[in-house]
């Protein structure tokens, strides 16, 4: 997996490269992105890319125990993905009896996952802190916001996730923008980039003709 083809992927739009992706043929289209129920937080941030760090958590069992926190071996696992430069997604799965409801995010946690290479985070949950988390430069994908949370339940880390019907392998990259996100596998991710310029130029020169003067449609 080449680092500089991740950041080549910057350059094109969720859009294009799930079209891209789609391409290659490698799994049924209807599958490998999010849909309407997460979405971009932070839109102005535009396009993020990153090796996908994951984990599951529950904030929405109710209980007023004390449950091991996993948070500071899940940054070290952001660390460790983050090494050479690589820039990492990181993926919270909620689960519990009200998973949209779940707050897995906010402004502390966010700056030390930006200290440990995170440029994005996913989530099927909820978060809160937007303005501090915002500050901090960490842009989010989530079903929304919420002020609090019950007890900060991990369930595992380093595991495949289904965020809103995406699943994701530790090890894939993601690419989201205000359209939301795709899933690109790993083993193809060096194929990605090119695909994505194919559909690029193949839209230019569709649109221009369509735009070009007296196009009609007896022309499509």
């Amino acid at each position: 997996m080449n680092i500089e083809n991740i950041r080549r992927l910057l350059e094109f739009d969720t859009p294009t490269v799930g079209n891209g992706v789609e391409l290659m043929g490698i799994r049924d289209p209807a599958t490998g992105y999010t849909g309407p129920d997460v979405r971009a937080l932070m839109p102005e941030m535009g396009v993020r890319v990153g090796v996908a760090v994951t984990a599951r958590m529950d904030t929405t069992s109710a209980g007023t125990d004390d449950p091991p926190s996993l948070f500071k071996d899940w940054l070290r696992l952001m660390r460790d993905a983050a090494k050479g430069g690589m820039p990492v997604f990181a993926l919270i799965q909620a689960v519990g009896p009200r998973p949209r409801c779940t707050v897995s995010l906010g402004d502390g946690m966010a700056m030390l996952m930006r200290l440990a290479g995170a440029v994005g985070f996913l989530t099927d949950g909820g978060m809160r802190d937007l303005e501090g988390v915002r500050e901090v430069g960490l842009a989010c994908w989530a079903a929304g916001l919420s002020p609090m949370h019950g007890r900060l339940r991990w369930l595992d880390l380093n595991t495949t996730v289904i965020i809103d019907g995406m699943t994701v392998r530790p090890g894939d990259i993601i690419h989201a923008d205000v359209n939301g996100s795709v899933v690109i596998p790993r083993e193809v991710v060096d194929q990605a980039c090119d695909k994505a310029i194919e559909v690029r130029k193949k839209e230019q020169g569709l649109f221009a003709r369509w735009r070009a003067p007296g196009f009609t449609l007896d022309e499509y």
